[in-house]
């Protein structure tokens, strides 16, 4: 299965969670495709056609990103409006049908934060659920979610490295 990975992170030479993910993919399973969008459409002006080429060469396409105010980063919300266009993505033609959408996701904010009655409200799933309805309205399908919690705690750095492992089986998964 062909994946791809539209990273979306604003400054990735500075992430502690997203970038070890890529280098752990990296060392692992270089036959995945890493699409990174701040660096690639640094004036934000996205190539929709190329964009689409894309993720027509692709069985597999996850959505990794860090959490922001509750949501995607903004130019992973830009590339959802302009490339997954009526007509294309939808409509009389569904493009991506079949495909297996996921995400992978990284937040500041520990575990406990995101539940009911935690200090974010929600469980981590509200915040994502985007891509989700996003994958069941394109009908493609939903393959799951993989997260990493507390990227600003101090026990980060100790607990990434098993998080890493996971992440690459998630994104390899059959």
């Amino acid at each position: 299965m062909k994946t791809i990975i539209i990273l979306a992170h604003p400054n990735i030479e500075s992430s502690v969670v997203n970038k070890k993910w890529i280098d752990a993919l990296a060392k692992s399973n270089p036959e995945v495709t890493v699409h990174n969008l701040y660096q690639t459409y640094p004036d934000w002006k996205i190539n929709v056609d190329a964009e689409q080429q894309l993720l027509a060469q692709h069985d597999r396409i996850i959505f990794e990103y860090p959490v922001y105010w509750f949501n995607m980063p903004p130019l992973l919300k830009k590339w959802f409006d302009e490339v997954l266009t009526y007509g294309w993505a939808y409509g009389p033609k569904y493009s991506l049908e079949g495909k297996e959408f996921g995400v992978a996701i990284s937040t500041g904010g520990v575990e406990d934060a995101y539940k009911a009655g935690g200090a974010d409200s929600y469980p981590i799933t509200t915040f994502i659920s985007q891509i989700e309805a996003s994958a069941k309205y394109l009908h493609a399908n939903y393959h799951s979610y993989h997260v990493f919690h507390g990227a600003l705690s101090s026990d980060a750095t100790e607990r990434l490295e098993e998080n890493a492992k996971a992440f690459v089986k998630f994104v390899t998964a059959v």
